[in-house]
């Protein structure tokens, strides 16, 4: 039996990418999304081919967020899982890979209770940093956009919300390192991290993190010129539905995911 020779394809336009592999086995696609990337860096971290770098702050007004080997990379799918923000999209005959059977994925819980939802309420709107809650019509999140920060919860005056983060962890600033830059405040998704107020006859503070709204996924980290901030992840909520022979490898990236 002759098999068919792979043809690969790949295309960067404004800012976002495309892989394609055609086989006798069918169509795989990578797609990178850069209106939706943070530059968070998880999936450079658990890359098995060590195909995907980030490009530097300076150049991601231009550029996508990060710069992805075609020639390396092999479709599997694992950047995509571990994507909090659906930035990548891998696909195998147009289905998406990480909703196979065997992949691991993020456990994601977010209830709102609809009838306790005043009229004219916007609070969660208003507080959501991604633009993924829209109240005209009626409650509507985009689950594409949404993080799982818990901006909406915390905003919501009617306890009407209830979302788990995907991650439990801390965020250690060193102080001594700290230069006061903004870029961390820049690249943040949730708005978690600000310059605090200056209170007079107090030691004035770089920046402050909002731990109750910071989704852990290192952003910061990656963007600070000093090296100045450590992201640690202690644990991280996923499962896994049924079983094949890549899950092991699969789950193997959601552990090293955890830094702490």
């Amino acid at each position: 039996m002759v098999m068919d020779k792979l043809l690969f394809k790949s295309k960067v336009q404004d800012g976002n990418i495309t892989i394609e592999r055609k086989s006798h086995l069918g169509v795989r696609t990578l797609k990178y999304l850069k209106e939706l990337c943070s530059g968070c860096g998880l999936c450079s971290d658990v890359c098995p081919q060590e195909c995907i770098d980030l490009n530097p702050p300076s150049a991601k007004e231009t550029h996508p967020f990060i710069v992805i080997d075609p020639d390396k990379c092999l479709l599997c799918g694992i950047c995509s899982e571990v994507c909090l923000f659906n930035a990548l999209e891998v696909t195998s005959d147009q289905e998406l890979v990480k909703y196979s059977d065997g992949t691991p994925s993020y456990s994601l819980t977010y209830e709102v209770d609809v009838n306790k939802c005043p009229p004219d309420c916007r609070e969660c709107e208003i507080a959501c940093p991604r633009n993924a809650i829209k109240c005209e019509n009626g409650f509507q999140r985009d689950e594409v956009r949404c993080i799982y920060c818990k901006s909406c919860e915390i905003a919501c005056p009617e306890d009407a919300i209830i979302v788990e983060k995907v991650f439990s962890g801390e965020i250690k600033v060193d102080v001594d390192s700290c230069q006061a830059c903004g870029v961390c405040i820049e690249v943040c998704p949730s708005n978690a991290i600000f310059f605090p107020k200056f209170e007079i006859g107090k030691e004035p503070e770089r920046i402050k993190v909002n731990e109750d709204v910071c989704i852990y996924c290192g952003a910061c980290e990656k963007a600070c010129p000093l090296n100045g901030i450590t992201v640690i992840r202690k644990n991280v909520s996923y499962s896994v539905k049924g079983e094949s022979p890549w899950t092991k490898k699969h789950e193997e990236a959601f552990k090293k995911i955890l830094t702490g």
